[in-house]
């Protein structure tokens, strides 16, 4: 089990594109560590179905910066709106692999076609809550586009520093009872964002994953 308080006085990272898919390498199989999973198993008692995420990073030519592509899901949507997240959703039947789902929902709610990504790899499944089982695949964006952003899905599109998500003094570790059952989650803010439940989770799989390589 996870020792959160070791975890948020860790030191940052700051990795290369080339570091991200070394680090990738080994860690498509090992499950992200949910501590809500863990502290209230009962909410977690779910016949599983399957999603995937993109995580699309951009090497910033002015500032040198690797930078991360997040949303806002519309404040019309159902299911957690006003969130930040990763695009991304569930797996279609007709979905080639779980691959193309991240890239066909990035498409769908930013408009950027697959062309514009080489994939680096991908984290092992993290298990929401709400019943799915994400795949983080992870690219690197080489051909900037306009994003084109879908309006009943996607409210605001936002670009940010990967070194500010993998500093673990900005994350922080919340516990709260929700219908008298504890519950707990990472939250990161970044100026007037605050990234947290699954999305703040895969970050520090992300963390994780290059955290382990660079020991190895």
């Amino acid at each position: 089990m996870l020792d959160v308080s070791h975890f948020l006085e860790s030191p940052p990272l700051t990795p290369s594109i080339d570091e991200i898919r070394a680090a990738l390498d080994i860690e498509a199989s090992n499950s992200i560590y949910n501590p809500d999973q863990h502290i209230a198993p009962q909410a977690y008692c779910h016949e599983y179905r399957a999603a995937a995420v993109l995580i699309p990073i951009f090497h910033c030519p002015e500032t040198g910066q690797l930078k991360v592509l997040l949303t806002q899901r519309s404040l019309n949507m159902r299911n957690h709106p006003g969130q930040i997240a990763f695009p991304g959703g569930k797996h279609d039947p007709g979905d080639a692999s779980i691959q193309y789902t991240a890239l066909r929902e990035t498409l769908e709610e930013v408009g950027l076609s697959p062309d514009c990504f080489d994939l680096l790899g991908e984290l092992g499944e993290y298990c929401s809550v709400s019943g799915f089982c994400i795949k983080p695949v992870v690219a690197e964006m080489t051909r900037m586009s306009e994003l084109s952003l879908c309006e009943e899905e996607v409210e605001q599109a936002h670009w940010v520093p990967l070194n500010h998500l993998l500093d673990p003094q900005n994350f922080r570790y919340v516990e709260r009872e929700i219908g008298n059952v504890k519950r707990g989650f990472f939250e990161i803010i970044y100026e007037d964002l605050k990234i947290w439940g699954v999305t703040a989770g895969i970050i520090f799989g992300l963390y994780k994953a290059i955290e382990n390589h660079s020991r190895n």
